[in-house]
């Protein structure tokens, strides 16, 4: 009885890997493609033909020919406009194989001479408006093309064929043929209702920067408000900070003071100042800088890199005296700590300059280290190297 336990277990085991609906995959076994065929193998221009398949030891299969993953065993209708060769691969751990089948169109108008330029015969949306979050199918119809693509993330595609878009806003796309000769582009546009407006490409748009009341009493507060457009960050200067697109905020300053509000987003950079006027404010005590304000020559550059931008700021303060500033940059360093003394004018001007060899945005600002903490606007700069 003891030999008869091993062969009622190796039973059992038999039993359930031959049940109905499971997939037998054994470890080390390359998938058999048991057929691939076509009914009819021939049809004429504008007919259907059904291939049919069945694998086992496989643990995916596809079809080229826009087809794309099926199942182990199944069929499918296809309509080639011309004669087609369908390969169908197979796969496991322990490899692929791969086998074909041909359908014949008679009837189909002969490939166009190998010299000449791709022909897009069409290219179409179906339906061509749609509400947003819903799908429209883009159709194509390409000869004597080496290689075709959509853009917008569609990518390379058969000569013929469809698929399924979803775009989020109004989107023409692009298909692109090519060959040996040259290439040819087509579009069709899906306009998405319901959909927002896609930003235009520029530098953000400050709809308003004001204050109320604009003067005030000393120890006063005044109520500024923003709103700007197409922008990525959103800072106000003198001690505010980051802020978002639009919103409002009490200040209450001790003297006359400039607010500068920066919006940027990858095209640019777009400024706009606010001025609070406090009427009667005495004099410090002690002198202290009141504000800084910084700028870049010049704001925008495209051309040979590397490229050198200048900076330069304007210091006030309230009299003569002493003060300590450093520049700081957007990528986190910063110069060396600098000391400057301050005429009877109250007014002195600092400068420094950045050299960069890659494109981007970026900025330099001055942070005053004494006699008071006082940090200045961001001078931004677009840098296109060409």
């Amino acid at each position: 009885m003891k030999k008869l336990v091993p062969v009622a277990v190796l039973a059992m085991l038999i039993l359930v890997g031959c049940y109905p609906g499971s997939p037998i995959t054994i470890p080390g076994q390359v998938p058999a493609i048991e057929s691939f065929n076509a009914s009819p193998a021939s049809i004429s221009a504008g007919e259907s033909s059904t291939l049919s398949w069945t694998v086992s030891g496989a643990t995916s299969v596809s079809i080229d020919q826009a087809i794309g993953n099926v199942a182990l065993t199944g069929s499918r209708a296809v309509s080639p406009a011309a004669t087609t060769v369908y390969t169908l691969t197979a796969f496991s751990s322990s490899g692929s194989v791969t086998a074909t089948t041909e359908v014949i169109v008679t009837g189909a108008a002969p490939p166009p001479t190998p010299s000449g330029f791709p022909v897009i015969n069409s290219f179409t949306t179906s339906p061509s408006i749609i509400t947003i979050g819903d799908s429209t199918s883009l159709t194509w119809n390409v000869s004597n093309a080496a290689s075709v693509s959509i853009n917008h993330g569609v990518g390379s595609v058969s000569l013929s064929g469809n698929t399924i878009v979803s775009p989020p806003t109004t989107t023409t796309y692009t298909l692109t043929a090519s060959n040996a000769n040259g290439s040819l582009t087509a579009t069709a546009l899906v306009q998405v209702t319901g959909a927002p407006s896609p930003p235009p490409a520029g530098p953000p748009v400050v709809n308003y920067f004001n204050a109320s009341p604009p003067i005030i009493s000393p120890g006063g507060s005044s109520f500024i408000r923003w709103n700007v457009s197409y922008a990525s960050s959103v800072t106000i200067d003198n001690g505010v900070g980051p802020v978002d697109t639009h919103g409002t905020m009490t200040v209450s300053p001790a003297y006359t003071t400039v607010y500068t509000l920066t919006a940027t987003n990858p095209y640019g950079y777009t400024t706009q100042t606010l001025l609070i006027t406090v009427s009667g404010s005495p004099p410090p005590s002690s002198f202290a800088v009141t504000s800084v304000t910084a700028s870049v020559s010049p704001p925008s550059y495209s051309g040979p890199c590397p490229y050198q931008f200048n900076f330069s700021a304007v210091i006030q303060t309230n009299g003569p005296g002493t003060l300590t500033y450093q520049w700081e940059r957007d990528d986190g360093t910063h110069d060396l700590p600098q000391t400057v003394s301050v005429g009877y004018s109250g007014t002195t001007v600092v400068t420094t300059y950045w050299v960069l060899g890659a494109p981007g945005v970026g900025w330099e600002r001055v942070r005053i280290l004494s006699p008071n903490s006082v940090l200045s606007n961001q001078a931004f700069f677009v840098l296109n190297c060409l």
